[in-house]
C-alpha cells in the first residue's frame, strides 16, 4: 500500500516536515501555546501545498519549498499586524509567532557576504550586461544559499548596469 503524500513527506530522510512535527510535539509538552499555534499553521500550509492541483502524487516538498512556506507565514503575520494596533492581543500573538518562526529559518546572507556571492554568480555566468540578469539570478538560486532575492535582484541589476555602461 502506497503512503499518502503527507505521510511520505514526513518520512523523507531529512525533511523540514520532521522538524516541524518534533517542534509541535515539543510545544505541546512544554505547553507553549504560541509555538504550537505557529507550527500548526505552517504544517497546515505544507499539507495544502502537498495536495494542491497539479502536484505529482507522493512528491514531498523540498527544503526550499518548506522554508518558503514558513517565510510566507511570517509575511502574512507581518501584513496582518499592519492593520492591528500594538498592545492588542492578536498583534502580540502575531509578533510572538513571527519570532518563533523566524528563529528556526536559516539566516539569509546580507551585506558583504551577499555581494561577494553576487559577484561570483556574475563571473561564473559570464554576464556582460542587464540582458544577462536572468542567468545571474538562476545561478544565485542554484547556489542553494539563503539569500534575500529582492536584495539580490536589485544588486545584480545595479552591478550589471555598471558593467555595461
Amino acid at each position: 500500500m502506497k503512503p499518502s503524500a503527507c505521510c511520505y513527506a514526513r518520512h523523507e530522510r531529512t525533511s523540514y516536515m520532521i522538524d516541524i512535527d518534533s517542534l509541535i510535539k515539543t510545544a505541546m509538552k512544554s505547553k507553549d501555546a504560541l509555538a504550537l499555534n505557529a507550527w500548526r499553521s505552517v504544517k497546515a500550509k505544507i499539507g495544502m501545498k502537498l495536495t494542491e492541483a497539479g502536484r505529482e502524487a507522493g512528491k514531498p516538498l523540498s527544503a526550499e519549498e518548506q522554508a518558503a512556506l514558513v517565510r510566507k507565514e511570517i509575511k502574512e503575520r507581518h501584513e496582518a499586524n499592519e492593520f492591528l494596533k500594538s498592545g492588542q492581543p492578536k498583534f502580540e500573538e502575531n509578533k510572538g509567532i513571527i519570532a518563533v518562526l523566524d528563529a528556526h529559518l536559516p539566516k539569509q546572507l546580507a551585506g558583504a557576504e551577499a555581494d561577494a556571492l553576487i559577484d561570483q554568480a556574475i563571473a561564473s555566468s559570464g554576464a556582460q550586461g542587464p540582458k544577462d540578469m536572468g542567468k545571474v539570478m538562476a545561478a544565485l538560486r542554484q547556489s542553494g544559499t539563503a539569500l534575500d532575492m529582492a536584495y539580490a535582484s536589485a544588486k545584480v541589476k545595479e552591478k550589471l548596469q555598471a558593467k555595461a555602461g
